[in-house]
């Protein structure tokens, strides 16, 4: 990050506001939770972050691992088969779903099937789809592109999060991941649609927070760190140096924060960077602090 891209904003305050990590470790290690009779949807699930999330979960004992994607899922569904069996976990159910998130019909015939998969209730969304445009100059860009990452990244989880809401409300763990990004605390020049669209998913998630906190939901947005995924190489060359994480580190990460209830966190913001045993020791400053929520300061 540039001088003047540090100037806009308080991003390495954010980043550096405990110890980082860049790959998983033995505090977030799914072996560790137990996660069996529960049941976790991720949306983007195809490859990446998603498919090393659903993986994870599998290595916690989850009992029910749902698969959202626009493409095909077999290989994920036999990757998560082995991560359970690796771990001498029991061979959860598997159901993979192709959908358009940004469609309300393909969202709502998902819920529609996954109501009937799971029984009735869901204990963990993760809404990881997204969508990252080519960096342009507002001027320069493609009206089109430029909204399909408001589709995909706002739409998408807007829909997934108001089909499924019904879900999680009827389970104890009532838990939302929102994928963000530590793009959404920056303004780097041609990122005027992904970096809002993740800056606006934040708000989203304290919306999701004051509608539905008196009913237990729990909603995170989370940064899921520098992962080189296919669609990060879309960012420009000269940006790709901090895609050093791994997708373990996020998928980890994601289980630990979902394991058991995070009340805490709800309705904020956090990184998968930063080392989550020493978060957890800041919960006090957190909550008297308001930590993590975006406030114009004045």
């Amino acid at each position: 990050m540039s001088a003047q891209d540090s100037s806009l904003t308080n991003w390495p305050a954010v980043a550096g506001y405990v110890s980082t990590r860049k790959d998983s470790y033995p505090f977030i290690d799914p072996t560790q939770a137990d996660l069996t009779g529960k049941s976790v949807l991720i949306t983007g699930a195809s490859k990446g972050i998603g498919k090393a999330t659903a993986i994870s979960f599998a290595t916690a004992g989850c009992s029910k691992i749902l698969l959202l994607a626009r493409s095909d899922l077999t290989e994920v569904e036999t990757a998560v088969h082995t991560a359970a069996v690796k771990a001498n976990r029991p061979r959860p159910i598997i159901h993979s779903l192709k959908v358009d998130v940004t469609s309300e019909e393909s969202m709502r015939a998902a819920a529609e099937t996954a109501a009937d998969v799971l029984g009735g209730s869901l204990d963990v969304l993760v809404n990881n789809a997204g969508y990252l445009d080519e960096w342009k100059p507002i001027a320069e860009s493609k009206p089109s592109e430029w909204w399909r990452t408001w589709e995909v990244n706002i739409k998408g989880t807007y829909l997934a999060v108001h089909f499924f809401v019904p879900l999680l409300l009827k389970s104890e763990t009532k838990t939302v991941i929102n994928i963000s990004s530590g793009g959404a605390h920056v303004i780097f020049p041609g990122a005027s649609a992904y970096q809002t669209t993740k800056f606006a998913l934040c708000r989203l998630t304290e919306f999701m927070d004051q509608e539905y906190h008196q009913e237990g939901l729990i909603a995170i947005s989370v940064h899921p760190g520098g992962v080189k995924t296919d669609l990060a190489m879309n960012m420009p060359p000269e940006r790709q140096s901090v895609l050093t994480d791994t997708p373990e580190l996020a998928a980890d990460t994601l289980v630990w924060l979902t394991h058991e209830r995070r009340d805490w966190l709800a309705g904020r913001f956090a990184s998968v960077s930063w080392d989550m045993e020493e978060l957890e020791q800041k919960k006090q400053d957190i909550l008297q602090r308001d930590l993590f929520k975006f406030r114009v300061i004045v």
